[in-house]
């Protein structure tokens, strides 16, 4: 069976589709005009393609066939493009780059640890080697370290992604941190307990579940404004130049994303009574 043996239904189920490749055996990129800015990305894999045993258990089962949709970071999409990678080296021989290899691999990790595992918790860090760690979410840890020193650790994919410059800057490198930046090499970011205050009110984002379980935010909000005040005036609203232009300064690349944007939402307080430690697993 070829992709085109279903095209009726999936145009049913999606709209017209508008572009149409096969990434390996079974496997097909599709593009989708659902009325929309851009067209909608999905993979369809055919039930008969070498890698439908191993994303059989996530996408939306047509007949005979999978759906995975890329605007849908649960789909599973990520997982196929990580299989087709590895079948396109192991068994086609084409050539894949190592970056977008590693870069696919990666992202699916943060969403699927159930399926490629989780990151592993870093053993080397600026302030010694970890001694004991407590799991915040997948890639994200708090560590204790053979200098008896507290430190929070974010991989790559999730730093990259969800915090702004001027969190980066905390870390405990700043200046191996902007050299890895223009490499896109540095693995995990290390910050300080005092600093890790801001990199976490970022994290929370997307990470609500956090909150009364993992973070006391009346506290974490006590400890940004100890640690940055700035940073916190600046997310409040109240634009403050001369610390705009000094975090910009640093790297003049990164532009307006150097600060988070100012969002009503999610106001930096001070709790006078919460005191300032935050995090309640320990």
């Amino acid at each position: 069976m070829e992709l085109e043996d279903f095209l009726f239904d999936l145009e049913e189920e999606l709209g017209e589709i508008i572009s149409l490749e096969e990434r390996s055996p079974g496997v097909y990129h599709i593009g989708v005009d659902q009325g929309e800015l851009f067209l909608q990305e999905y993979f369809a894999v055919l039930d008969t393609a070498p890698v439908a045993a191993k994303v059989r258990n996530y996408g939306k089962k047509m007949d005979g066939l999978r759906l995975f949709a890329q605007a849908d970071d649960s789909s599973g999409w990520r997982i196929v493009q990580y299989e087709v990678s590895k079948y396109n080296i192991a068994v086609q021989r084409k050539p894949v780059p190592e970056a977008a290899f590693r870069d696919a691999s990666l992202h699916a990790v943060e969403l699927h640890p159930e399926y490629f595992g989780m990151f592993p918790v870093p053993f080397h860090t600026p302030q010694g080697c970890t001694l004991y760690h407590r799991t915040l979410a997948n890639g994200i840890y708090w560590l204790e370290t053979s200098m008896c020193k507290e430190l929070l650790a974010v991989c790559h994919p999730i730093w990259n992604a969800e915090l702004s410059f001027a969190a980066r800057m905390l870390c405990e490198e700043p200046v191996k941190l902007i050299a890895a930046l223009q490499e896109n090499a540095a693995d995990y970011m290390f910050f300080s307990k005092e600093a890790s205050s801001i990199p976490i009110f970022e994290l929370m984002k997307l990470r609500g579940e956090w909150e009364g379980t993992v973070i006391d935010c009346h506290a974490l909000m006590n400890a940004i404004w100890e640690c940055l005040p700035q940073y916190a005036l600046h997310v409040n609203g109240e634009r403050n130049p001369e610390f705009e232009s000094a975090i910009a300064a640093l790297m003049p690349e990164i532009g307006p994303n150097a600060l988070p944007e100012p969002h009503g939402d999610r106001m930096v307080y001070m709790y006078p009574e919460a005191g300032t430690e935050f995090l309640l697993l320990k």
